[in-house]
C-alpha cells in the first residue's frame, strides 16, 4: 500500500509540474508569436520626428505625450489608439506633424501586445489624468474599433471619434459628437463587408471620406503591410489628409 500511495504522490507532483510549466509556457509563446508578428516602426521617421525642434515626445509606461512647442490651449486633444500589431512608435511620426499642423497635444496608447483591444479603457486613463473635459478619440484599423468601444461606453468624455482605415462594430447612432470615417480606395486590408454593414452603426451626421490611392498602411510609419495595395501618396499628402479631419 505504502508503494502504491508513493507512485500516486509522485504522479501529482509532475500533474502539478506540468501544469506550472504550462502556465509559463502559454504567455511566453503568445509574447514571442506577438514580437514576431509585430510590424516595426521604420527608424528614419521616427529619429526625425524626435529630433524636430518644434516638438516635445515624451514617453511614459503606456502611451506617448506629442506637445508641440506652440500649443493652443484652446484646442481639444487627440487621443489615438494604434492598429494591432504595430508598433505604437510607427504613429509618431505622423501624428506628430498632425500635432503641429494643428497646435494641439496628441497622445498616442501604447496597448499590451500591441493590440488596442486588449486597453479599452486607456483613453479614459489619459483623461482623467490629464483632467481633460473631452478629446477627440479614434486609432487605425483594430485601433479605430477599440476606440469606437470606448465612446459607445463614455460618450460624455468623447468630443468627436476618428477612424482610420477602419470601422465601428458597435451601435453609436445615437452619438451626438462628431464622427469621422477616413478610408483609402487602395485599402487592401480591412474586410470590405465589414466596413459597409458597419457604416449603419455611425450617425447620422458622420462624415466618410474614402480617398484615391490612399492604402491601409499610410496611416502609419512602418512599412508595407503584407497584403495591402500600393499606395500613390506621400507623408506629407497624408497628413495633411488627417489634419484636415479636425478642421
Amino acid at each position: 500500500m505504502a508503494v502504491i500511495k508513493s507512485r500516486k504522490k509522485t504522479g501529482s507532483k509532475k500533474v502539478l509540474l506540468g501544469l506550472v510549466i504550462l502556465i509559463f509556457l502559454i504567455p511566453a509563446g503568445f509574447w514571442i508569436y506577438v514580437q514576431l508578428r509585430t510590424y516595426p516602426a521604420q527608424l528614419d521617421y521616427l529619429q526625425e520626428i524626435k529630433a524636430d525642434p518644434e516638438l516635445s515626445i515624451s514617453e511614459g509606461n503606456k502611451y506617448f505625450v506629442i506637445n508641440p512647442i506652440q500649443t493652443d490651449p484652446e484646442k481639444i486633444p487627440l487621443i489615438y489608439y494604434p492598429g494591432g500589431l504595430v508598433e505604437p512608435e510607427s504613429y509618431l511620426y505622423k501624428m506628430g506633424k498632425t500635432a503641429l499642423q494643428l497646435q494641439k497635444t496628441v497622445y498616442v496608447i501604447k496597448a499590451p501586445f500591441n493590440a488596442a483591444i486588449f486597453d479599452i479603457e486607456a483613453a479614459g486613463r489619459i483623461i482623467e489624468s490629464y483632467d481633460l473635459n473631452q478629446a477627440w478619440v479614434g486609432g487605425h484599423s483594430l485601433g479605430g474599433i477599440s476606440a469606437c468601444r470606448f465612446t459607445e461606453r463614455n460618450p460624455e468624455r468623447v468630443y468627436g471619434l476618428f477612424l482610420l482605415g477602419s470601422y465601428c462594430d458597435r451601435d453609436l447612432s445615437a452619438f451626438e459628437g462628431q464622427v469621422i470615417s477616413l478610408m483609402g480606395t487602395d485599402d487592401k486590408i480591412i474586410n470590405r463587408d465589414n466596413y459597409e454593414e458597419a457604416k449603419d452603426n455611425l450617425p447620422a451626421g458622420t462624415e466618410i471620406k474614402e480617398i484615391e490611392g490612399l492604402n491601409h498602411s499610410d496611416f502609419g510609419n512602418y512599412g508595407l503591410q503584407s497584403g495591402d495595395g500600393r499606395s500613390s501618396l506621400d507623408n506629407d499628402q497624408v497628413v495633411a489628409l488627417i489634419g484636415s479631419i479636425f478642421k
